[in-house]
């Protein structure tokens, strides 16, 4: 109300509740009077009084300072009520985040003459571990059998700490309720509650389970407008023989499926209904899959959100769904792999935005990353190249025709620097993955490497282009490549001749085709790369030679787990004048990449104790590969089997290792820091049973 206004006992009560609710006053009252000037309003109030003096009492884990922090009152302030209690929960949820879960915050006043003076009392109650887990109702499943499904342990020094967390908590009880649906026993409910345990002083756990009866499947029907024949909706299912245990999960996947299986025909609206019916005995119960297809949904516009600095045509290219083509999830999905790829973004959001009855706007929604640039400063330490330092400047969404901020353009640029004990170089790279907006990658590398490998040093100084045409799984690139070798400090006898400088003019061919879900982490999918480099001859220089090299990788999903195979497999021969494949172009083999448990460069033809290299190579890993926190870290058991000979009319045996590693991917570093031990199963009697393989960066 204001003072002219209309008056209105109703607003005026609203008035009041507002004035009370602000937690400044203790008493809020009104008062009306009539003159003939009209009606005067009066507001009583009672402040509350000043706050003098705070105090905490019971308080160790935290200091009073980080308190009174928390707790959001100071002295001299109004007492406020409201505010008062919102940092007593603030405090709560401090003490919580520390793990103690069950400490009480309360307070009281103490009333003076000039304000009151404020105690806080805590009662910390100590950081309790999980002492007992104990079950009740379970008749199928043993109690060890449902506490090994936990998240939550018991404490057993020194081994599990038996760690208390409410979220947890919360989780195992879906756990244990979805393994009960899992196994059948559709009605199943789980419970718990949490207690002190009077004898340990600890955590008591108690999870009281209703089984209820185990169900298996009947038949299984379709219903509807199926469009198709109901037995290629049969082969979607994962729940789909009869006498099956009904498996809530395979149910809710068969939901899943068949929508996934329609939508992917572009019937984006389709509803998929379960109906459950009673079957020919009490346990047993039927499925009719009810199935309403709706209408086939085409693009419209593809409309960009979200984007600063990177172009809408960036975007755009990797959207896999044109406007008039039908909308699939699978489209869809390959199109938000695709930008996730990129690495530009912290968020992407694709979805369709229904215009008509049978059309959409595809919408990509992104939340661009700060940066997309890197300055990195690092060391790091390999098995193949010890101790190295490096300088990075590399920016990914670079743009050459935008200054000065020459970004957003989608093509990216490189200049870094290694300089360590066994190598240093120099390399600027620069690609444009769109030349002239069309599928075609144009780009160039200039670099200057020296290794000083104990036996012989090996100096390069030279320059590549790049070129190639891509396809939607597969891509054909050339690359040319002119080099001044040097080869100095040699110490292995039979080569002592290759010492001295040399010219390396090359084309290399290389066809790839990719089926891999996602290009960074992928978890399922197909790739190969075949590539052939001609040096020489024709080409003029100093050295001739034909060299293939195929790769293969395999990814295949096995539940948390994901099973990898990489082959690889190369050969290398001298042609035209050249007698001999000097031992730079060799292949070595032994640690990360061939066989590992074996030491690097330790495979194949030596000369007594040096390594020669070979002309034929052949590597196959076998790994599994688990996540161990998100797409970041993963832990890894792997068995390698390869080798490396004279030439492949040499071949004889294979050299077998086993082991286990971690491998961590970090998004701005360009290759993964991997740590493994393995373990030589055809070491010979100079060679150790086992040793580390490491290759990693640190950056600061």
């Amino acid at each position: 109300m204001k003072p002219g206004g209309q008056f209105n006992e109703g607003i005026l009560r609203e008035d009041i509740k507002k004035i009370a609710e602000s937690g400044f006053f203790s008493s809020v009252s009104y008062e009306i009077e009539s003159s003939d000037k009209g009606i005067d309003v009066k507001v009583i109030v009672v402040e509350n009084p000043v706050v003098k003096n705070i105090y905490f009492k019971g308080n160790n884990v935290f200091k009073t300072k980080d308190l009174i922090e928390y707790l959001g009152v100071n002295k001299g302030d109004i007492l406020n009520e409201i505010k008062l209690l919102s940092g007593v929960e603030k405090i709560k949820e401090k003490y919580k985040e520390k793990q103690f879960y069950f400490a009480e915050v309360d307070y009281d006043t103490m009333e003076k003459e000039d304000g009151v003076i404020l105690n806080v009392l805590i009662n910390e109650q100590g950081r309790r571990y999980v002492s007992r887990i104990v079950f009740k109702g379970n008749k199928v499943f043993s109690d060890s059998r449902l506490r090994g499904l936990m998240k939550i342990k018991q404490r057993n020094m020194p081994f599990i700490r038996g760690s208390f967390k409410p979220d947890l908590f919360e989780k195992d009880i879906r756990i244990l309720e979805n393994f009960y649906k899992e196994n059948g026993f559709l009605n199943a409910k789980v419970g718990g509650v949490v207690s002190i345990d009077t004898k340990s002083k600890g955590l008591k756990i108690e999870i009281s389970v209703n089984e209820g009866n185990k169900y298996y499947v009947g038949d299984i029907r379709f219903e509807g407008n199926l469009l198709v024949d109901d037995k290629e909706l049969r082969n979607k299912l994962s729940l789909k023989k009869k006498g099956d245990i009904f498996n809530r999960k395979f149910a809710d996947e068969n939901l899943r499926n068949l929508s996934v299986f329609y939508i992917n025909r572009g019937h984006l609206k389709v509803k998929v209904s379960e109906i459950p019916i009673a079957g020919e005995k009490p346990d047993v119960i039927d499925i009719v899959y009810s199935i309403e297809p709706g209408n086939v949904y085409t693009a419209g516009e593809i409309i960009v959100r979200g984007n600063y600095k990177t172009k809408d045509k960036v975007i755009r290219r990797e959207v896999k769904i044109l406007p008039g083509d039908k909308i699939t999830s699978e489209k869809l999905q390959k199109s938000f792999n695709n930008l996730f790829d990129l690495n530009y973004f912290d968020k992407i959001n694709i979805y369709p935005e229904f215009t008509g009855v049978n059309t959409a706007d595809i919408v990509v929604d992104v939340e661009e990353k700060e940066k997309t640039g890197i300055f990195l400063i690092g060391g790091g330490y390999s098995s193949v190249d010890d101790v190295v330092g490096m300088i990075s400047i590399s920016q990914s969404n670079f743009d050459i025709t935008n200054p000065p901020k020459f970004v957003g353009g989608g093509q990216s640029i490189s200049l870094m620097t290694q300089l360590g004990t066994e190598v240093d170089s120099y390399k600027l790279s620069f690609t444009e993955p769109y030349f002239l907006d069309k599928p075609v990658w144009f780009g160039f590398d200039l670099y200057r490497m020296r290794k000083f490998l104990s036996d012989y040093t090996d100096q390069r100084t030279g320059g590549a282009l790049r070129i190639g045409r891509r396809w939607e799984k597969s891509s054909l690139g050339l690359t040319g490549r002119i080099e001044e070798i040097t080869l100095s400090d040699i110490d292995i006898p039979s080569i002592t001749s290759q010492e001295g400088d040399y010219r390396k003019n090359s084309i290399t061919g290389t066809f790839l085709y990719s089926a891999l879900d996602r290009k960074r982490s992928p978890n399922r999918g197909i790739r190969y790369e075949v590539s052939v480099e001609y040096s020489g001859d024709i080409l003029g220089g100093d050295v001739n030679f034909l060299k293939p090299v195929l790769e293969n990788d395999i990814y295949y999903p096995l539940g948390k787990w994901t099973f990898h195979s990489k082959t690889y497999a190369g050969a290398v021969e001298a042609i035209g004048d050249t007698e001999e494949v000097p031992i730079y172009e060799k292949f070595f083999g032994g640690g990360i990449g061939t066989v590992r448990g074996y030491q690097e460069r330790s495979l194949g033809p030596k000369d007594g104790d040096y390594p020669l290299g070979g002309q034929a190579i052949f590597a196959q890993n076998f790994e599994l590969i688990y996540p161990l926190y998100q797409d970041i870290l993963k832990g890894v058991l792997f068995f390698d089997i390869g080798n490396v000979w004279e030439d492949w009319d040499s071949i004889d045996e294979l050299r077998k290792g086993v082991g286990a590693g971690i491998k961590v991917v970090i998004p701005f570093l360009n290759a993964p820091i991997e740590i493994y031990y393995g373990y030589a199963l055809d070491r010979k009697d100079d060679e150790p049973e086992s040793r580390w393989h490491i290759g990693m960066w640190f950056g600061f």
